[in-house]
């Protein structure tokens, strides 16, 4: 057996990518972000208190488009990984994506004239086409990084790169979102809301053509092409334990993630009593994303990815439930503390698992001799989707429970105790729960450097 330093050794061959496939491959990650953080954040919302849509209807209509997503991901992987042009296999679909992912993004927040019901219908619809338009551009997006390098550790600092731009897509659409819908005034909710979404998806669409561009000339390093079928690759990919394994794990962190973005808004507006918070504490949830990236790097190092990422979800728990005691803790000061706990832990939650997926495209391939980045990557991306929107309609099934009443964008409804302290719990207590289990089915995983170098006979 190799000694965890030959190993090591091994884990770093080849020559490092240039920084400006670095930073092209990063911001792609504003794009896919930006759509991901501003339905979680504020969709939910948006149908409840502005739309005046029951919580229960809410949740199914943030969910179900993600459901659809789960088969269209997939099939998208398996036709970029098949496909044959002179820009390469991944270029042409993101390429389509940045064509259709903005203008059904700023239709989704447009805002239908005739409140509940058919407002619902509108947004389901609209959000199906985004939802699938977005993953047009991830699922190829996602794939790269297994192809243009074999270097385990120069996956991470791919990784890395991608989660500085998730804190970047995070404070445009965590923070600067919200600070737009409050930007129409009081009484005027739904003209905030189509400015947020215009913005936002021409902040999409430049990121999204930024990515293209700056990858472009990145290294490929194999034909991605394979000509099994779909349900063939699936069988061969699940049937690789360390992708099989992983994908629990990263499934139920972004349900914890989600169900936390979704309830900020509540709490803020409800709980602490001023919907200008939001940004604020978005902000203080951000910045630990990019400033702990180099410790959590050195950490991966030392410790490898596994054990890494058990830490960063027990920073998330603890944070979490540090954020249920706001009331009885101070307000404020208390909610921007656990709120830097909880996005510490989060910058490792978001880096590990993207740069353990390339392992796992390499060990799949190693272990069956198939080339699955496409499809390994469409399984994730829609476990991603389905995972978020999970998250939200688990708080959107809290608000149902306990009570919480709907309202258009001009009406003011006073919440009862009961509703006040559901969503409290949905939003703190119950994303600490799932993240427990995420670290649990960590437990299981084993792929580290040593297991790679045995893998790829290095």
């Amino acid at each position: 057996m190799p000694s965890p330093a030959s190993a090591d050794a091994a884990a770093r061959r080849g020559p490092a990518l240039p920084r400006s496939v670095h930073a092209g491959y990063g911001v792609g990650a504003i794009a896919t972000h930006v759509f991901s953080t501003v339905p979680s954040l504020l969709l939910l919302i948006y149908l409840t208190d502005a739309l005046a849509v029951s919580p229960a209807l809410a949740g199914f209509v943030v969910v179900a488009p993600k459901v659809v997503d789960v088969f269209a991901g997939p099939y998208i992987g398996v036709r970029s990984d098949r496909t044959v042009s002179r820009w390469g296999p991944r270029h042409p679909w993101m390429a389509a994506g940045a064509v259709a992912l903005p203008v059904s993004f700023a239709l989704l927040f447009f805002g239908f004239p005739v409140p509940g019901t058919p407002a619902a219908i509108y947004v389901l619809v609209v959000f199906v086409l985004a939802a699938v338009s977005a993953s047009v551009f991830q699922v190829p997006y996602s794939a790269m990084p297994g192809e243009i390098t074999d270097d385990y550790h120069e996956r991470s600092v791919l990784q890395s790169w991608r989660t500085v731009f998730v804190g970047v897509a995070l404070l445009l659409g965590g923070a600067l979102a919200p600070v737009l819908v409050e930007s129409a005034g009081p009484g005027n909710a739904l003209a905030g809301y189509r400015l947020m979404g215009a913005v936002m998806a021409l902040i999409v669409l430049a990121a999204m053509v930024g990515c293209i561009l700056g990858t472009r000339r990145a290294p490929l390093r194999r034909r991605v092409q394979d000509s099994q079928p779909l349900l063939a690759q699936f069988r061969t990919a699940l049937g690789n334990p360390y992708f099989r394994r992983l994908l629990p794990v990263a499934f139920l962190g972004v349900v914890a993630s989600g169900t936390m973005i979704a309830g900020v808004p509540y709490v803020t507006r409800h709980v602490m009593g001023d919907p200008g918070y939001t940004a604020l504490l978005v902000v203080c949830v951000t910045l630990p994303l990019i400033g702990t990236m180099p410790i959590w790097m050195a950490v991966s190092r030392r410790l490898d990815k596994g054990p890494t990422l058990a830490l960063a979800c027990g920073f998330f728990i603890a944070g979490a439930i540090g954020l249920f005691f706001i009331p009885v803790m101070g307000g404020l000061p208390w909610a921007i503390a656990m709120s830097v706990v909880v996005g510490t832990g989060n910058a490792g939650c978001t880096m590990l698992p993207y740069s353990m997926l390339t392992d796992c495209i390499a060990a799949t391939r190693a272990v069956s001799g198939h080339h699955q980045a496409g499809v390994l990557s469409g399984i994730w991306s829609s476990m991603e989707a389905l995972g978020g929107a999970l998250g939200a309609w688990l708080l959107g099934a809290a608000l149902a429970v306990s009570g919480y009443r709907e309202s258009a964008a001009h009406e003011a409804v006073r919440q009862t105790e009961q509703a006040l302290h559901g969503m409290l719990v949905g939003s703190t207590l119950v994303p600490a729960a799932v993240m427990l289990g995420s670290a649990l089915f960590l437990l299981r995983y084993r792929l580290n450097a040593a297991a790679m170098a045995r893998l790829t006979g290095d």
